[in-house]
């Protein structure tokens, strides 16, 4: 009597669901080429991504058309500026909703401003947080907790650094470096990086808009 067929090694995986096979959750940026070649489909929703260039290479204009596609779902925004103030003028033009955008000053001490992306983050009242920063001064274990509260509300938290650093941070799940003439994927998770993007973002001025420079997006 001949033996039993032996069943294969792989015989006792589970399947896995269609839904498991669903990628991370992301914010679309409405830009079709970012959007397709990223696994989150845009931007990492719970998580830290890092948009890096000189002023009027795109990576505020980036933040803006995210910010878009946002408003589109009646979501709330929150940005916090720093060297280069976003104002009414230019936000009206890319129908940006106003009602539903919060603008906060920068912080004058650092440890405010951890304190301040903090309570921000876990008011779980915005969908994504901008933040201007000049110089990436915040520590390696203050972005840990950063990742892990963003990630337990599920926020995108974008920083926008004119510095740019040849220094792949790996806490940040996307990094993305602007030029004039095409943009650079840094880092994507799940993605070959370095990737090239040829042509550039939606250039715009968000700097000196008004000849009053002390006039504000908030009283």
């Amino acid at each position: 009597m001949s033996s039993p067929l032996a069943l294969p090694e792989f015989a006792n995986i589970p399947f896995v669901t269609a839904e498991q096979l669903q990628p991370p959750p992301g914010l679309p940026t409405g830009v079709r080429v970012v959007d397709d070649f990223l696994l989150w489909r845009g931007i990492p929703q719970g998580d830290l991504s890092l948009l890096q260039g000189l002023p009027g290479t795109g990576a505020t204009s980036l933040w803006v058309r995210l910010v878009q596609q946002v408003h589109a779902q009646n979501k709330w925004a929150a940005w916090i500026n720093g060297d280069s103030q976003i104002f009414p003028a230019h936000l009206n033009s890319q129908k940006i909703n106003l009602k539903k955008l919060l603008v906060v000053k920068e912080p004058t001490e650092k440890d405010q401003l951890f304190w301040l992306l903090q309570e921000l983050i876990t008011s779980s009242l915005f969908e994504v947080i901008g933040c201007n920063l000049k110089d990436l001064f915040l520590k390696n274990h203050q972005l840990q907790k950063l990742k892990r509260l963003c990630r337990l509300h599920k926020v995108a938290l974008i920083f926008v650094n004119q510095k740019v650093s040849k220094f792949v941070n790996p806490l940040f799940s996307l990094i993305i470096h602007f030029q004039r003439d095409f943009i650079t994927i840094q880092r994507a998770l799940h993605r070959p990086t370095p990737f090239n993007i040829a042509g550039s973002m939606i250039h715009a001025n968000f700097m000196h808009q008004f000849k009053d420079a002390t006039r504000k997006l908030l009283g």
